[in-house]
């Protein structure tokens, strides 16, 4: 894996001799002083509020503080190449390690623990490995998990995991709240970096989105994840009865509701055999979330479809042919892929516009 530098310039300053005196002066107790040259000024600043658990204090002790540190400060240099935002360390709290794996279960857990606060960023930083179950079939673990467009983010420091590695993790994850996608998988890439390498290039489409996005909005706006939870659990609040009953339905429905997902399809049995007279109920609310392996197969086989056409008009921008880029996006438009993926098809479009 190729190892991203933050590279540090020392400046140092000549002794100049001058006027007729061929006597050697005596080097300074201290360097003259020297003006760094100031960054460029920034729109606003970013509080992240971070949490890190017992695994990681494991991995790096005494240090761990300063490793978060030097880990938003490559994010930071990273992220002036696309925004005007920067990131400041607000609160550090060292939490309790759990054994979840699940990333959609761990980041929604998360979410309902920290308050919507301004200019604020919640990030979950675990040593522990996160899972997702997408494909119906199999775990793949993952560097992180956002919200899109959302405040809370949660990313994976596992063994082995660097600092530069970790900040790219971040900085996957907080492209999603600034709204960036993930959408067509091609060969190990996404569209916004790469599963199989590591890289802070936003490729086409991405970079304008992020770029006209106001970030993370309120966690009240409709069709955005954290009110879309919201709303799931009313409804589960509405169909049980007891209060147990609820709270373990409530507990299950934080999980990623896939087959291929252990903890929902034990806690699912649990809750089922606890539900009662509320049984039914439960198990159609249950399925009105859950994604068959059928969905899974077919959501898979579009993606591909997908992916296939994005990556030829992302080469053909990089190339000026953008004859080709037209064609491989409508393309894309013909597949009648979701709302999601036009937005990001409109985005690219905007690229080769301003190319052109």
């Amino acid at each position: 894996m190729r190892t991203a530098l933050l590279w540090m310039f020392v400046c140092v300053a000549s002794l100049v001799s001058g006027g007729r005196h061929t006597a050697v002066e005596t080097m300074p107790a201290a360097p003259p002083p020297v003006q760094l040259a100031a960054l460029p000024p920034f729109d606003r600043a970013i509080r992240l509020n971070i949490e890190y658990d017992d695994a990681l204090v494991e991995q790096h002790g005494a240090r761990v503080e300063a490793f978060i540190r030097e880990v938003v400060a490559i994010h930071n240099v990273e992220w002036r190449r696309y925004r005007r935002e920067w990131f400041e360390i607000g609160r550090l709290t060292l939490r309790p390690s759990t054994t979840d794996l699940d990333a959609s279960y761990v980041l929604a857990k998360f979410l309902h623990r920290t308050a919507e606060e301004p200019d604020t960023i919640h990030v979950n930083v675990t040593g522990r490995l996160l899972e997702v179950y997408t494909s119906g079939t199999d775990a793949m673990p993952i560097g992180g998990l956002a919200y899109r467009g959302s405040d809370a983010l949660i990313v994976s420091a596992t063994p082995g995991v660097t600092a530069d590695l970790l900040a790219y993790y971040l900085f996957h994850e907080l492209g999603h709240c600034w709204d960036a996608y993930d959408i067509p998988f091609h060969g190990g890439d996404t569209t916004f970096g790469s599963k199989t390498r590591m890289t802070f290039e936003v490729d086409a489409g991405n970079e304008e989105i992020m770029e006209d996005s106001p970030g993370p909005l309120p966690r009240g706006t409709p069709k955005r994840a954290p009110m879309v939870i919201r709303e799931k659990l009313a409804r589960a609040r509405a169909v049980t009865g007891a209060l147990p009953v609820y709270a373990a339905v409530h507990d299950l429905l934080l999980h990623e509701p896939s087959p291929s997902n252990p903890a929902y399809i034990e806690k699912k049995g649990v809750v089922l055999a606890r539900a009662g007279a509320d049984r039914a109920k439960v198990a159609d609310l249950l399925r009105t979330y859950e994604i068959t392996r059928r969905q899974m197969r077919d959501d898979a086989e579009v993606r591909q479809q997908i992916a296939e056409h994005y990556w030829r008009a992302n080469d053909a921008i990089r190339n000026r042919d953008y004859e080709t880029a037209d064609a491989e996006l409508q393309m894309i438009r013909s597949i009648g892929a979701s709302p999601d993926v036009h937005m990001l098809v409109g985005a690219v479009e905007k690229k080769v516009r301003r190319r052109r």
